[in-house]
C-alpha cells in the first residue's frame, strides 16, 4: 500500500512539474506573440503617419495652419503698430499687405 501511495505521489509531482513547464512555455509563447504584435503596431503607426504626411489632407491642413499663423502674426503686428506707433495708420499696413 505504501509503494502505491509513493508511486501516486511521484506521478502527481511529475504531473505538476509537467503542467508547470507547459504553463511556463505557454506564457513564454504568449509573451513572444505580444512582442511581435507590439512591433507590428509600432510599424503600422509609423506607416500610418508617413501615409498621412503624403496625403492631400495633410498638405491642406498644413497650409491652413500656416495661414492661421500668418494671420495671427499680422494681427499682432497691427496691434503693435497701433499701440507703439500711433503715427502709422493701420489701414495703410493693410493696403501694403494687399499689394504683396
Amino acid at each position: 500500500m505504501l509503494d502505491m501511495e509513493e508511486k501516486v505521489l511521484r506521478d502527481l509531482e511529475k504531473f505538476e512539474r509537467c503542467a508547470a513547464e507547459k504553463d511556463h512555455e505557454k506564457k513564454k509563447g504568449v509573451a513572444g506573440e505580444i512582442d511581435q504584435l507590439r512591433k507590428k503596431l509600432e510599424i503600422a503607426y509609423d506607416e500610418a503617419i508617413a501615409k498621412y504626411k503624403m496625403s492631400a489632407e495633410y498638405k491642406s491642413s498644413l497650409h491652413m495652419y500656416g495661414a492661421r499663423s500668418l494671420k495671427a502674426a499680422i494681427k499682432m503686428t497691427k496691434e503693435w503698430l497701433v499701440d507703439d506707433h500711433s503715427e502709422i495708420n493701420p489701414d495703410e499696413f493693410d493696403r501694403y499687405l494687399r499689394k504683396r
